[in-house]
């Protein structure tokens, strides 16, 4: 079962309440990451041995990749690279123009580049459109392994 939480801040509007980018972009991430967790424990490895990991987002996308490569395959360069842009904003102190990196991220995301993503609204708007479908994507598919497996 996929908690509440998750499903409450990446398909609602729960980021939209920030106005920060940075913000959104490190709520966003979390959000992926979650979900990254709940494909995992959707293949029912012991929870435990997995906790006791501490697995970061790079390492818990790789473990979903090599459980199944086929579940995130059209997403995997996406998390990739959302994972390169967060962990250059948390880990360097004078990374300030990530903005081209994020804007060119949402639009790969989303297959598409709005006239006005210049414009802060905009680039807001666009930025949580791809974490939403993103997430929503990955949650979709949480959903259909823990119920073939729950199943079969």
């Amino acid at each position: 079962m996929i908690p509440k939480e998750i499903i409450e801040y990446a398909v609602t509007t729960k980021l939209r309440e920030y106005n920060d980018i940075e913000m959104i972009l490190l709520k966003g991430h979390l959000i992926l990451e979650q979900v990254l967790n709940e494909i995992v424990s959707a293949h029912q490895l012991d929870s435990d041995r997995i906790n006791l990991m501490n697995l970061m987002f790079g390492k818990t996308l790789e473990l979903a990749m090599a459980l199944d490569s086929n579940t995130l395959k059209a997403e995997y360069k996406h998390l990739k690279e959302i994972n390169r842009i967060r962990n250059k904003v948390a880990h360097q102190l004078h990374f300030d123009n990530y903005h081209d990196d994020l804007k060119g991220w949402a639009s790969s995301v989303l297959g598409y580049t709005p006239k006005t993503i210049s414009t802060k609204r905009t680039y807001k708007n666009h930025v949580i459109k791809a974490f939403i479908f993103l997430s929503g994507m990955m949650l979709g598919k949480a959903y259909e392994i823990s119920s073939k497996n729950n199943n079969g």
